[in-house]
């Protein structure tokens, strides 16, 4: 029940992101608005996660690979950026930069998650190395992207356009607040706090 609730208000979120983001509200933003949205967002969502809530039920309760899983949508934002960036609508060099890194991430999320259990005894280990990875990925292309659209916003402006803007406005503050979860789910297990 407490993982529905999340589920439905996850797809809540979702939905406002599609109707904001059709009537082309994002696109009347201007730097550096878009960058405070997106960490508001993400310390909403992770401020909302440290309180009593069903979504503090899940990211205690949910598997270690739940929260690998999320990360495999980088696929395919990857695959966005490239194609994207062959077509002109981002620079060359970010597009290659954002696409290669979130592909390889997601890639290495799929081995972890089909060949390392998270009740092994290393399993704290293989998770950490892919989280820090990961989470220097996202964090990379996140300032990139900002420093781009400081110094020229018409450089980013397709973040801003469906379905683009689905990533600063939902993906990714759900991807690092769930490199967050990782880290504390990982540092639970290390202090006995969490059985394997």
């Amino acid at each position: 029940m407490k993982r529905h609730r999340v589920l439905i208000g996850m797809a809540v979120w979702l939905a406002i992101v599609v109707v904001v983001s059709g009537l082309g509200i994002p696109q009347q933003l201007h730097p550096p608005m878009p960058q405070v949205i997106l960490v508001v967002l993400t310390l909403l969502l992770l401020g909302v996660s440290l309180m009593h809530s069903p979504l503090r039920t899940w990211v205690l309760g949910a598997d270690w690979r739940a929260l690998v899983e999320i990360h495999l949508i980088r696929a395919v934002a990857g695959a966005g950026f490239l194609w994207a960036g062959s077509h002109g609508r981002f620079p060359t060099q970010f597009a290659q930069m954002a696409g290669q890194g979130d592909i390889a991430v997601a890639v290495l999320a799929l081995v972890v998650i089909l060949f390392v259990s998270p009740h092994r005894s290393f399993a704290p280990w293989v998770y950490g190395i892919w989280n820090t990875l990961g989470f220097i990925d996202i964090v990379h292309v996140v300032v990139d992207a900002s420093r781009s659209a400081m110094a020229n916003p018409a450089s980013m402006a397709e973040l801003l356009r469906p379905p683009f803007a689905l990533l600063p406005l939902f993906v990714v503050p759900i991807l690092i607040a769930s490199h967050i979860w990782l880290y504390e789910r990982i540092v639970r297990r290390l202090r006995g706090e969490e059985a394997p």
